[in-house]
């Protein structure tokens, strides 16, 4: 959060909380269906009133000047991942690998991913042509030094449901002592702005001054990839 307030207002953060709603459910007090997240492990800052939040599930607090984390929560059900990855790796004989991979997006079309980095794996003792790595959209290279291929798209756009994919080649070199090759798992870098994996939803965002001076209120949305592998 990032506050730039005059004096020492009081703020109010309501969130589509599934106990908070459960219970305005059942008191008549919510006019429509609204996603609930079931939050787990919630920390806060330390501005933040427990009491309150203990009370009626809404964060209350005075924001320092300047930026601050909030809040943290962890969400285990219901998690909408904004890619889908399906890939297909074949180890011909001892000599080649093959891939076959390809990426879907899980968000809504009108939103685009931004800086999408793909590492897909190969083999240590292994090495690939730029010709034998194929793609139609984005850019794919070989990194020898990473012992991955790395395709990289600079926008992803949601609209494109069919996904795309990419073929590749890599060979294998033979040595002395050689050892079955351990998959690691393709690994996915992004941002996704105005989207929320966790389905979290700010419902309203009050400030509350007794000398009534006009506020600008803001909320973005952004989802960036943190540990997010696919295993092959």
């Amino acid at each position: 959060m990032k506050t730039k307030l005059s004096g020492t207002p009081t703020c109010k953060f309501g969130m589509n909380d599934k106990v908070r709603l459960r219970k305005e459910a059942s008191e008549g007090k919510l006019r429509r269906a609204v996603k609930v997240v079931s939050l787990d492990d919630v920390t806060f800052h330390r501005c933040v009133r427990l009491s309150k939040f203990d009370q009626d599930r809404t964060i209350t607090f005075v924001p320092p000047d300047g930026e601050f984390e909030l809040m943290k929560y962890r969400v285990t059900s219901e998690v909408l991942l904004p890619f889908r990855v399906i890939a297909i790796v074949n180890e011909k004989g001892r000599n080649r690998v093959e891939y076959d991979v390809k990426i879907k997006p899980k968000f809504r079309e009108q939103l685009v991913a931004n800086d999408v980095v793909v590492k897909i794996p190969v083999p240590p003792n292994a090495t690939a042509k730029q010709k034998h790595i194929k793609v139609r959209s984005g850019k794919a290279k070989y990194y020898p030094t990473h012992n991955a291929i790395v395709w990289k798209f600079r926008r992803f756009l949601g609209s494109a449901k069919n996904g795309y994919r990419l073929q590749a080649e890599v060979q294998r070199l033979h040595s002395v002592k050689e050892t079955p090759w351990v998959r690691p798992p393709i690994t996915l870098q992004f941002t996704v702005p105005m989207f929320t994996s966790s389905g979290f939803h700010v419902r309203f965002l009050k400030v509350i001054e007794n000398t009534g001076y006009s506020t600008v209120k803001w909320v973005r949305y952004i989802t960036r990839a943190g540990q997010y592998q696919i295993r092959i």
